[in-house]
């Protein structure tokens, strides 16, 4: 798990990126799609009456905080241009 961790830290530095990029951007997409589908059937069910046990803004908070996630992550990790600066003294390349 620490591995993992510090693989997509070290994918977050400028000048490093995924090895297939295309691959993640479509990863991307298909997260975003499925948030907000979640988000919009419970909001559709309670509208029909459905009692779902969280509240709208429970939802809507956790629907854009793990898609402002999600997007971060991956957009800064499928481009070389962006990302966190190395530390000072370190090459920045990969």
């Amino acid at each position: 798990m620490i591995k993992k961790v510090k693989a997509v830290w070290s994918l977050m530095q400028a000048g490093k990126m995924v090895k297939d990029p295309a691959l993640w951007k479509t990863r991307q997409i298909t997260s975003s799609v499925i948030v907000g589908f979640i988000w919009t059937a419970i909001n559709a069910a309670e509208v029909f009456g459905v009692s779902v046990p969280v509240n709208a803004e429970i939802v809507d908070g956790f629907a854009v905080a793990l898609l402002a996630v999600i997007n971060f992550v991956l957009t800064i990790t499928t481009t070389e241009k962006i990302g966190l600066q190395a530390k000072p003294g370190t090459d920045a390349q990969p």
